[in-house]
């Protein structure tokens, strides 16, 4: 078709189309971000971004704030693709065909200079499709293994424990699986190889449409498009849809809502005022309001019998019965266990060896 009678534009994405793309891309960046910075947490660049961002409760917080947006934006596009099939009757373009697979060779062919002819992709071409339902898995995979990271407690009520740390390498990787994916796959094909604006102004030009979808712009131009319900089918089955649609929104953000608030187990981390504010500071013995004498010096080794000067000084006060000798000396104790001869002494004869310091026991 020649270019003056080829329509300017072609209205390829619908306004709501734009707008949950949008929230996609805002939540799934923000997520790859404060995802993977949390994953990676001993690297230089996580601690940077994640100190940035006011420490890891705040990236926690918003890690969580847009995993619910993602969340609402899979619910809504739900319900928008039962209105689009059930009320409008429209085909299904994304799912899988035939023809993904002859096309798929022929866009080999035409990419290693075999042939000439460009394959004619219909409204989605194999490349789009494959990325959608990537998406669609990826978000399915994530939320459930959100939501067994965000309430471990409650999941193994009913499941293995095994599933909480499967779930935490299932996330990771899933994780780290879309990033590279949308790097290197997306990126290539819709902004580098040629920038694709469509789905940002809702339009594709008609040389554009030629190129990447000429199936789709032969059906157009032949007249072979959808022919909208009238409006009295249209209001006969909104009536069914309208409070299915409601019922499934209600029940997947109720649900949702009360699952993410069934328990708290998350360990938060101690502000560090509160460490510094407990520690002990020294006061000067010039700056006390009474005289005190400073501590006695121990008795020198040189004064002890040569069998007791390997043994160190006690130094503190020890009562008359030697009863809290063992609280620290003790073989089990944690603050200072005792050599293994002590085994059989008793508390009284605990200054036969050692002594205390400044003189008598």
């Amino acid at each position: 078709m020649s270019a003056e009678t080829m329509p300017k534009s072609y209205l390829r994405f619908m306004r709501s189309d734009r707008l949950l793309h949008v929230l996609l891309l805002v939540s799934f960046t923000i997520l790859g971000f404060t995802g993977l910075a949390q994953k990676y947490s001993d690297a230089g660049i996580s601690i940077w971004f994640i100190q940035l961002l006011g420490g890891i409760e705040q990236t926690r917080l918003i890690h969580h704030t847009f995993a619910v947006m993602l969340i609402l934006v899979s619910i809504a596009h739900v319900v928008q693709i039962g209105y689009r099939v059930y009320v409008q009757r429209v085909e299904l373009a994304m799912l899988p065909v035939k023809k993904d697979i002859t096309d798929f060779f022929d866009a080999m062919k035409y990419n290693l200079r075999m042939t000439d002819v460009r394959p004619h992709y219909p409204r989605y071409n194999f490349i789009e499709k494959m990325e959608y339902w990537a998406v669609v898995w990826g978000t399915i995979l994530m939320t459930l293994t959100g939501y067994v990271l965000w309430n471990p407690i409650l999941v193994t009520r009913y499941l293995p424990g095994e599933v909480v740390p499967a779930a935490k390498i299932a996330h990771g990787m899933e994780a780290l699986l879309a990033v590279l994916a949308i790097i290197t796959w997306h990126f290539y094909f819709v902004h580098m190889a040629k920038f694709n604006k469509s789905i940002f102004t809702g339009y594709l030009s008609g040389e554009e449409m030629e190129e990447e979808h000429g199936e789709e712009l032969e059906q157009r131009l032949a007249g072979n498009v959808r022919t909208p319900p009238t409006p009295d089918l249209r209001y006969r089955r909104l009536r069914i849809y309208v409070p299915l649609a409601t019922l499934f929104v209600l029940f997947s953000v109720i649900g949702t809502w009360r699952w993410l608030t069934a328990e708290a187990t998350a360990i938060t981390t101690v502000p560090r005022i509160a460490a510094e504010e407990n520690v002990y500071q020294p006061i000067p013995l010039k700056e006390l309001p009474v005289a005190v004498e400073p501590t006695p010096v121990p008795t020198p080794l040189s004064v002890i019998s040569p069998a007791r000067a390997a043994i160190p000084a006690i130094p503190h006060g020890i009562n008359d019965d030697r009863s809290e000798c063992s609280l620290c000396h003790a073989v089990d104790s944690m603050i200072r266990p005792a050599p293994l001869d002590h085994e059989g002494r008793s508390d009284n004869t605990c200054t036969t060896c050692h002594q205390q310091a400044g003189g008598a026991p």
